[in-house]
């Protein structure tokens, strides 16, 4: 992960919602999804809008904020103007299988049913071990870029830029 750090004035922020649901019945259930979009205008005076699907974001037109980038994806945004953070980290940002993996599991489950059923139980053991050490190595990597981000926002909150200093 490698960070990069946008700086600048908040000139916009914008709220919508979107409601969905799964059935016309009444039976289903509808949930409500919120994006909080929020432009930046930064030092050498363009402007940047940042998108923030379901988060809490604390910034209002006027505040001096951080916005610390992994890829141009926002991993959390630091306040000045009220001294406060979000860490965006989330553990379902780390897939658990690619593609790739999902392909040779088909494969593997062709061969298995030319074995059945023997092939069918190794297949079976063997998916669960190696889904509980995909899930292990995707928490570990999930719990180092938290950490990597909690970090850099320390320095941060610690060290302001100078122009945030007011």
């Amino acid at each position: 992960m490698q960070l990069v750090q946008l700086c600048g004035e908040v000139v916009e922020t914008d709220h919508l919602e979107a409601v969905s649901g799964t059935s016309m019945d009444g039976t289903g259930f509808t949930w409500t999804d919120i994006e909080r979009q929020v432009w930046i205008r930064s030092r050498d005076g363009r402007e940047r809008k940042f998108a923030f699907p379901n988060v809490d974001v604390p910034a209002r037109t006027g505040h001096w904020v951080t916005l610390l980038l992994d890829a141009e994806r926002p991993v959390a945004l630091i306040n000045f103007s009220t001294k406060q953070y979000v860490n965006l980290v989330k553990l379902k940002q780390f897939e658990l299988f690619g593609a790739t993996e999902a392909f040779a599991f088909a494969a593997l489950l062709v061969a298995a049913g030319f074995m059945a059923p023997a092939g069918l139980v190794i297949l079976s053991i063997g998916t669960i071990a190696y889904g509980l050490i995909k899930d292990g190595a995707r928490r570990h990597r999930y719990r180092q870029a938290f950490a990597l981000v909690e970090a850099q926002i320390r320095r941060l909150t610690a060290h302001p830029p100078v122009d945030f200093s007011r």
